[in-house]
């Protein structure tokens, strides 16, 4: 059978969980928050105008403070992975992360859209106004970039190493069409008050549970059952191990480390 987009997205969601109790139970956890704090975003803006802290679409509100926490858990387990691994391939996705982490806190591309529209020589596109197009066109430029280590690191990574490329880059493709595609459709109907509540939820929401994911995949990455899930140690510790399993099996040796305690 061939391998459709749908049997790739199966085999990988199952590959993630089956069998994995710890790492479904850190799904539990991420996306059991995320779920909270979307229901409270739309309880509390059902009943009055909330505070932005309780919006998930409001910049400094708690939705956004846990994003950039997950992003900072996605940088670590990353660079662990690449180095208990010896998967230095892997290390081509810290910028990418890091920048993500930095425009989401510091919103470069929203400020280089402002400065873009306030410009004499500025101009918009039809219906996208001068700062929306600004933000895109800066986006673009840092994507540009940021994905000439990518590229390098899929093009020198084994099969495994690709596969995992492939996958993070789908799911931040997703987490893309939220931040980028539904934020400019966001931009066009601010004016309209319902429009511009929930095409806002579920913009940031969308976002939410697209990086829940991407944790969700690179704590995988490192975890197998609660050991280490890498195909194979790294040389010197497989022997290691193997020699101090025989010391600890071995009477004589247990009976003297016995008589020294």
């Amino acid at each position: 059978m061939a391998n459709t987009p749908t049997s790739a997205i199966r085999s990988t969601v199952r590959w993630t969980f089956s069998g994995q109790r710890s790492v479904a139970l850190v799904a539990v956890l991420i996306v059991g928050v995320d779920i909270a704090l979307g229901l409270v975003h739309l309880l509390v803006m059902a009943l009055f105008d909330a505070p932005n802290l309780w919006r998930v679409d409001m910049d400094g509100s708690y939705g956004e403070a846990f994003q950039y926490v997950k992003y900072v858990w996605v940088l670590a387990l990353v660079i662990v992975y690449a180095r208990q691994a010896r998967n230095w391939p892997m290390v081509a996705w810290v910028p990418l992360i890091v920048y993500f982490l930095l425009d989401d806190s510091v919103q470069f591309h929203e400020l280089i859209g402002y400065w873009y529209s306030t410009q004499p020589w500025s101009f918009g596109i039809s219906v996208v106004s001068a700062e929306t197009l600004g933000e895109l066109a800066a986006s673009a430029a840092f994507g540009l970039v940021l994905l000439i280590p990518l590229v390098i690191g899929y093009l020198k990574g084994d099969a495994r190493t690709r596969w995992i490329f492939r996958v993070m880059a789908v799911i931040l493709a997703v987490l893309l069409v939220f931040a980028v595609v539904i934020d400019v459709l966001h931009s066009l109907v601010v004016d309209i008050r319902i429009l511009d509540r929930g095409i806002g939820f579920a913009e940031d929401f969308g976002e939410m549970l697209a990086l829940s994911a991407l944790v969700l995949f690179v704590f995988r990455l490192n975890v197998s059952g609660g050991e280490r899930g890498f195909a194979t140690p790294p040389a010197g510790v497989a022997s290691g191990v193997a020699e101090r399993s025989a010391a600890d099996s071995n009477p004589a040796v247990v009976a003297r480390s016995r008589h020294a305690s």
